[in-house]
């Protein structure tokens, strides 16, 4: 019997590569979008600063650290590892928008609120601080490209980490018959097509999107 196959949608560190592998599983990975840095000038300090991707906390970190006299808000444990490596504690780590807008709702709607962010970033933020009234500013730091890849094998599951990553891989690819395994919700609603199954993870982060696929399989084997 041939081994599961996993793709995954992003080029992974090699220890996740090798968890896949060491588990008896087959593995490929290609980058279905590609990040693209654009210029932007850091405006003034505001009340709370928000990053919503892990690649906005990598553009902002990369051009100033001076984000110690302001609150920092941010999604996914990734941004978080980010903001610790330079010493910065965010008040508020959310598992994803839905959750972190919960606690923005109850903040000073008087403040000043700053969102680094990409160009394809998702309006529901935006569109709940206009209604609020709120002293809001995005800032995009990234442009997200789709690669639009054809792939020829036919992989058993898909690592989605991305609802543009979604998007590109279903413009070119079926997944009718995959399983997804997706880093958080709003990546598993941005599906066309149907496929076999499609799973979140809880806790926005690589290792656990890995993790729950190596899980899946692993049960598949002692049905």
């Amino acid at each position: 019997m041939d081994k599961p196959f996993i793709l995954s949608t992003k080029t992974l560190p090699s220890l996740l590569r090798e968890r896949i592998v060491q588990n008896g599983l087959a593995y490929m990975e290609y980058n279905a979008i590609r990040i693209l840095p654009v210029h932007f000038e850091l405006p003034t300090p505001a009340d709370y600063v928000i990053f919503s991707s892990q690649n906005a906390t990598k553009a902002v970190l990369n051009k100033a650290h001076n984000l110690l006299d302001t609150q920092v808000l941010c999604v996914g444990k990734q941004s978080e590892k980010l903001l610790l490596e330079k010493n910065i504690k965010p008040l508020k780590t959310a598992q994803n928008m839905s959750v972190l807008i919960d606690f923005i709702q109850k903040l000073d709607k008087n403040d000043r609120f700053l969102h680094f962010c990409g160009n394809r970033r998702l309006p529901v933020l935006a569109n709940k601080m206009k209604d609020w009234k709120c002293n809001f500013r995005e800032v995009v730091v990234y442009q997200t490209e789709l690669t639009n890849t054809k792939i020829e094998a036919a992989p058993d599951a898909i690592l989605f980490f991305s609802p543009s990553g979604v998007e590109s891989h279903q413009n070119q690819n079926d997944i009718t018959n995959a399983h997804c395994f997706c880093i958080g919700n709003t990546t598993a609603t941005a599906f066309k097509q149907t496929p076999k199954s499609i799973q979140a993870v809880k806790n926005a982060s690589m290792e656990q999107v890995v993790a729950k696929a190596i899980h899946y399989f692993k049960l598949s084997q002692h049905a």
